[in-house]
């Protein structure tokens, strides 16, 4: 004897539909809302910080730690005798 399957009832199948379109209606606003604070943080923070540090100071990253006539900032690296003690000491 075997068991067919039936259909779910009738308020199930609306609910069902009703529910899928609410989240994709759902999902829609959340984007709008999203991209419109983005927008508004963008515009109302980030960039006036930024036109601040180009208007007022040329480079930020510029530290001034070498001599800007010098041809490269390159310093030859010291090779330390590698032995045991030393493999085992990390710092």
């Amino acid at each position: 004897m075997s068991v067919a399957a039936q259909p779910p009832p009738f308020p199930l199948v609306a609910l069902k539909t009703a529910w899928r379109g609410w989240k994709a209606g759902v999902h829609g606003i959340n984007g709008a809302i999203s991209l419109t604070l983005m927008s508004v943080v963008y515009w109302g923070a980030l960039a006036p910080v930024a036109l601040g540090f180009k208007l007022f100071k040329p480079d930020p990253t510029d530290r001034g730690l070498g001599d800007p006539r010098a041809d490269s900032f390159w310093t030859p690296v010291r090779i330390t005798p590698q032995d045991l003690r030393r493999c085992q000491r990390m710092w």
